[in-house]
């Protein structure tokens, strides 16, 4: 790869900030029609792209510029949510110095924000199932994936990442976090107590993880932590294991059709049809053709947290399927298909704020604004695999001084991943095969 700007990407550790982690420099080799800045939040209660639109506006538009020069794209698009008013207006004040960024405004309904629904909004083009938006000469990336690139053209590695403290904190907000931090110190600094009496999720209430451990360290994929006591309906939903799930869908589940009614990836025409699973499931049928459409399920949420009125989960059944179907070798199939969005979508988009009341956090929606913190890390334990791909691989001792922005931890020659820096400045003082732990003798990084 010989672009310039591609190759400081990589050298920067840049990955899709918004989801699973993809090496952004991998996607700045393709050439595209169109780029889309997904600035949706796609799940309730998370702050971080709306802010981030409204207070470094013209840093993601300038890295977003870089981003469409660098893959040939006709047109840019910021996909917003209408209701981010404040947030347009800076926006449009901004795009008043370019000629190829549009904004295109979104209603707001879940899950808008969702890569494959956004590319439909945006373009009304369907990306097949199991493919990506490169399929349909488009490329989609996440804010804070725009803004890193745009300091990556200047040389500054990603060290840091934006995330949404909220939930039973005391003031919500989101802050710039060395990665590597722990969920304990950034939730403590916060104002969590009683974490005994708690557990958070990793990601947004809809498609997040609930997590016990509050030692774990935060990524450059960390987006939101959301504080919540343990007893709480949405945790003990998100937790309740496959066999209580499938025994409780044998008991209640009344064949009404509605999680796939409201699938918005059944909705985008991939036939994704929950129902037919639960079926499967619940009556021990031999329907190989009904089980695979679980193939397609991208896991929001949607069936089980909104449309199911006897509070099943057909995601989680969907997703022990599709686990299985994949270790038999069983694979999508798009010969000779066409898929064509239903012409129902509009009618049948959920609410964002109905949705809200129905998992029971309509008390944490609140504003979670950019705030300075004078919280001192001290130490950090910096995974060596943060994204899509093979581990980076330690290139420092222990013992090694590092500051901020060192290169830790590089890419296997060949393979798909992200390099690896130092988020504070210190020793190294411990590598496993999964992590590097830094302590830093002098207090560590402060953030402002």
């Amino acid at each position: 790869m010989t672009d310039k700007l591609a190759e400081k990407v990589k050298a920067a550790g840049v990955v899709g900030a918004g989801g699973a982690g993809f090496p952004t420099h991998v996607k700045l080799s393709a050439k595209v029609e169109y780029v889309i800045l997904n600035a949706a939040e796609c799940e309730p209660l998370i702050r971080v792209d709306q802010e981030l639109m409204d207070k470094r506006t013209r840093e993601v538009i300038d890295g977003l510029q870089l981003i469409l020069e660098e893959t040939d794209a006709k047109k840019a698009f910021i996909a917003i949510k209408e209701k981010h008013k404040g947030a347009i207006e800076k926006i449009e004040d901004v795009l008043k110095d370019y000629n190829s960024i549009d904004v295109f405004l979104l209603k707001d309904f879940y899950p808008a924000g969702d890569e494959q629904v956004t590319v439909y909004e945006v373009l009304k083009r369907v990306v097949p199932l199991g493919g990506i938006p490169l399929n349909v000469g488009c490329m989609v990336c996440n804010v804070e994936t725009a803004f890193n690139v745009l300091s990556a053209s200047k040389e500054t590695p990603v060290t840091t990442t934006f995330v949404t403290v909220i939930g039973d904190v005391p003031e919500p907000a989101t802050y710039e976090i060395p990665i590597g931090v722990s969920y304990e110190d950034v939730l403590r600094n916060c104002g969590g107590s009683n974490l005994d009496q708690k557990k958070f999720i990793d990601g947004g209430p809809m498609m997040g993880q609930v997590m016990a451990d509050f030692k774990k360290p935060i990524t450059k994929t960390t987006k939101a932590i959301i504080l919540l006591d343990k007893e709480h309906k949405l945790i003990k939903t998100k937790e309740m294991d496959i066999q209580h799930t499938i025994k409780k869908s044998k008991t209640a589940c009344i064949q009404c059709s509605k999680c796939t009614d409201l699938c918005p990836r059944d909705m985008l025409g991939h036939d994704v049809k929950p129902d037919k699973v639960m079926r499967v499931v619940n009556y021990g049928l031999k329907d190989l053709k009904s089980m695979k459409t679980a193939l397609g399920c991208s896991e929001c949420g949607a069936c089980e947290l909104y449309a199911c009125p006897n509070e099943l989960s057909p995601r989680k059944i969907n997703g022990m399927i599709k686990q299985e179907l994949k270790k038999a070798g069983v694979a999508i199939d798009n010969k000779d298909k066409e898929f064509k969005a239903s012409s129902f979508r509009d009618y049948r988009s959920i609410p964002v704020k109905r949705l809200i009341r129905r998992i029971g956090v309509k008390q944490y929606d609140v504003k979670a604004p950019i705030k300075g913190w004078d919280f001192t890390v001290s130490k950090v334990r910096i995974p060596l695999k943060q994204h899509i791909g093979a581990p980076a691989s330690a290139i420092v001792e222990v013992g090694s001084n590092v500051k901020v922005g060192d290169l830790i931890a590089k890419i296997p020659e060949g393979a798909l991943g992200a390099n690896v820096h130092a988020s504070i400045s210190g020793t190294i003082i411990d590598i496993t095969a999964g992590e590097i732990v830094v302590e830093s003798e002098k207090g560590g990084r402060e953030l402002g």
